[in-house]
């Protein structure tokens, strides 16, 4: 491990900074004041890692690595069903963007299309909107719904650091986020021909839509991340670590202090595309990712205290639940995200901009 202006680097990762959950909240869960030093440490490092780089592996995140697998066993049986199965409990914007989506057929263009499918659910206690399942599968509920709650309480704790390194109260986005209109995504990349990658991505250049993001990946690799210098850059899975990244929903809140991180799915570095010896074969992926989300009807402009004359506001008030429903919607359009997101790329344009209110912060 090297460490670079102060902060932990992750062996073989130099582009994502490493922190370690348990240090960040000892203090609150020890009440011991000579741990005190411990957490603020901790989350002053937090805070500089998402300023500069936007991304980290979270280390003792207490979400155990069994709870992990259970959710990779499950994602390989579900995907492993006959696409007429998996169809049953076909996604869409009328279901809340939650079941089975697969790119290929929402988009119908596989020249474009991510090289994905993916189940998504939300809050399972929510009535208004809500999940789609398999039959006669209660265990994968069960360990997908737990895995939803404890991956919330973990966005709890990490927002609670932030908010105090821009002066604010530890609670002060709880009321933002405690209904838990978060996104839970299971992903399956299929195996697919080397060649295949000379035009398509796994999962194209993106940001996230909303506060934070925690991926769990297997041991396959290609996940890149975009460096000060434009150069993507590879973040390799790291044994009993989550990824945790900005969305942009969190930068707009922290106007822009926070950095929302163009990120990508390509091949696994150890296959060259651009070569002659590319194999015939490259091996299915999974991944676990949950998407943090405001409540929907959250109105999200830049805080106080991150307008400053250097770095005036930059945005106008935005509903939460207005902006992760269009980002949705372009997905399963396009099949794929859209490398840079503006306002006025929703349906209706910059509608979605609430000009009239201000709110203070």
């Amino acid at each position: 491990m090297s460490v670079i202006n102060g902060i932990s680097m992750a062996d073989n990762a130099p582009s994502l900074p490493l922190i370690d959950y348990s240090r960040l909240v000892e203090f609150k869960r020890s009440k011991n004041p000579s741990t005190i030093s411990t957490s603020k440490q901790e989350q002053e490092k937090l805070s500089a890692a998402l300023r500069d780089v936007g991304f980290v592996y979270l280390q003792n995140h207490a979400i155990s690595s069994t709870a992990q697998q259970q959710l990779f066993q499950h994602a390989q049986r579900f995907f492993a069903q006959p696409e007429s199965e998996k169809a049953k409990i076909e996604s869409g914007e009328s279901k809340a963007f939650h079941g089975w989506f697969s790119p290929q057929r929402t988009s119908g263009d596989t020249s474009k299309s991510d090289q994905k499918e993916a189940f998504d659910i939300g809050d399972d206690n929510d009535p208004t909107r809500p999940n789609q399942w398999p039959a006669d599968w209660p265990e994968f509920r069960n360990d997908m719904t737990s895995f939803f709650d404890q991956c919330h309480e973990v966005h709890l704790e990490l927002l609670a650091a932030l908010a105090e390194q821009v002066g604010l109260k530890t609670d002060f986005f709880l009321p933002y986020v405690q209904r838990k209109d978060h996104f839970f995504r299971v992903l399956y990349y299929p195996e697919t021909t080397g060649e295949s990658f000379r035009s398509r991505f796994r999962a194209s250049p993106h940001t996230d839509y909303g506060t934070l993001t925690l991926l769990f990946n297997d041991t396959s690799g290609g996940l890149q991340v975009k460096n000060k210098a434009g150069k993507y850059v590879d973040a390799p899975p790291m044994a009993n670590a989550a990824i945790v990244n900005v969305g942009d929903l969190l930068s707009r809140w922290f106007n822009d202090t926070l950095k929302s991180t163009k990120h990508r799915v390509i091949e696994p570095s150890s296959f060259d595309k651009t070569g002659s010896d590319v194999p015939d074969l490259i091996p299915a992926r999974y991944s676990v990712a949950w998407f943090g989300h405001p409540n929907r009807d959250a109105l999200i402009e830049p805080i106080a205290s991150c307008c400053t004359p250097d770095n005036p506001k930059k945005y106008e008030p935005v509903y939460a639940g207005k902006h992760v429903v269009e980002r949705l919607a372009n997905l399963h359009k396009h099949g794929k995200n859209a490398e840079a997101w503006t306002d006025s790329m929703a349906r209706d344009g910059d509608k979605s901009i609430v000009k009239e209110v201000k709110v203070g912060a």
